[in-house]
């Protein structure tokens, strides 16, 4: 026993009740450090000063010394509590493991949202199959090169599944060259899920395609923004299709982007979320204004819906995600971009991020370009992530929310900083609550 050691919290450590009976604590620099504490142990964490050594908080709490240097033991794994000062926080690997690529697959679209980004929205058609052939062989080039073992590309649009032709002939030739070369592969469609079919839905379910859709409310709110431009809406085919990939168990995650018009809808749209059970996130609008005290009203109200709902057995810790932040796996940055990703246009222009397609660029880099692999032009790319405000840097939760988007840092910070400064700690208290109920079934009904 080691009586003179003198215990330090993480810099990082958020350590709240949440009950009179039960409190959670978890080191925002730790990935996966997050843990339930009883009223004791919240106390005895809480009495840690920085000042007082082993034996004399177990003398003022009155507990054995030795019971006490087990805790602190057990916390010290993730680094809840040192006996020095050595504690870490994530750290930029010096190569990445795996890609993330953003694909353009067309500039057509069949909707006509006033508010798309794409700047260059059908202005022309589908990626061509010369830009496919060439992206092959770079993904192919680069997963040989730098021994990468997983890429990831997210078909994206105007609407990918329009060119879902195309695809089809390109993803079981990706599949099996990169599985040559011991990398593989995972594709999700980034789609407004209109124009789901059966070919669609046994092709995803032979090769393992995923969709992320995107989904701006229920029925009439959806249907005032995503229009077909017919000036029809669109919820009741979207529903119908989610129902159809839940039902065929096919991977399947909703993204919200929140804004004025829809930020009142979150408490419906989080039952109707939740009934489904199926992985979504709500995303904060960027770079435009929103009503800060509605946002923050219905987004409290969304999570006392979800809160009833984890007492009902809902894994809220699965399901939902907030904006870009990352509370339990932490990270250096808040996207492949610039690391391990970027997008890849229909033409095969390489740029940092998507939101960039359609804007010139000083010096235009493409799949097609000379001596360059894929990993060589991220790394000689642009590198945006870097740039974060000092009040970042030394933020308890630089690890949680990494700035936000590189492309929309207001000041080399994201916009939303205060409200992620309310509803992280919101996020993990939903999270205790969650783990209150799997622990107490455990007792109830042991295993």
């Amino acid at each position: 026993m080691k009586s003179g050691l003198i215990p330090q919290k993480a810099p990082g450590l958020l350590c709240k009740l949440i009950d009179a009976d039960h409190a959670y604590a978890v080191n925002c620099s730790y990935p996966n450090s997050f843990r339930v504490l009883n009223k004791a142990q919240f106390n005895i964490l809480n009495s840690v000063n920085g000042t007082d050594s082993l034996r004399e908080i177990a003398g003022r709490l009155e507990i054995q010394e030795a019971v006490l240097e087990r805790f602190f033991t057990l916390l010290s794994k993730t680094e809840l509590v040192r006996f020095d000062n050595g504690f870490g926080v994530p750290q930029r690997p010096e190569k990445p493991q795996s890609l993330n690529f953003w694909i353009h697959t067309t500039n057509a679209c069949n909707l006509g949202c006033n508010y798309c980004y794409i700047s260059t929205l059908n202005t022309g058609k589908g990626m061509m199959a010369i830009v496919r052939n060439q992206l092959i062989y770079k993904l192919v080039e680069a997963a040989t090169k730098h021994n990468i073992k997983n890429i990831k590309l997210r078909l994206a649009g105007g609407e990918p599944l329009s060119q879902f032709s195309s695809w089809k002939a390109f993803i079981p030739e990706a599949f099996q060259a990169l599985a040559q070369v011991g990398c593989k592969l995972d594709i999700a469609f980034i789609t407004n899920l209109t124009l789901l079919n059966a070919e669609i839905i046994s092709f995803a379910k032979q090769y393992k395609v995923s969709f992320g859709v995107s989904l701006d409310g229920i029925a009439e709110v959806h249907d005032a923004t995503r229009q077909f431009r017919s000036g029809s809406g669109t919820f009741e085919i979207v529903d119908s299709n989610l129902r159809t990939l839940i039902a065929e168990d096919i991977a399947v995650s909703v993204n919200t982007v929140v804004n004025n018009f829809n930020l009142i809808g979150l408490p419906e749209l989080t039952k109707y979320l939740i009934d489904l059970d199926i992985p979504f996130r709500y995303s904060i609008v960027k770079g435009e204004a929103i009503h800060g005290e509605l946002l923050e009203e219905n987004l409290l109200a969304s999570y006392a819906i979800m809160q009833e709902a984890i007492t009902e057995g809902w894994q809220f810790s699965k399901r939902y995600q907030f904006c870009d932040l990352k509370p339990n796996d932490l990270g250096f940055q808040t996207c492949a971009s610039g690391f391990s990703g970027g997008a890849i246009y229909v033409d095969g222009s390489f740029k940092y991020c998507h939101v960039q397609f359609g804007k010139e660029a000083n010096a235009e880099t493409s799949i097609f370009s000379a001596g360059l692999d894929l990993v060589e032009m991220i790394e000689s790319g642009e590198h945006l992530e870097d740039k974060k405000s000092e009040d970042c840097k030394q933020c308890r939760y630089r690890s949680v929310c990494t700035s936000g988007c590189p492309v929309y840092r207001i000041k080399d910070k994201d916009p939303q900083c205060s409200l992620y400064h309310r509803f992280i700690p919101k996020y993990y208290e939903l999270q205790a609550i969650e783990r209150l109920q799997l622990l107490q079934k455990c007792v109830i009904m042991p295993s």
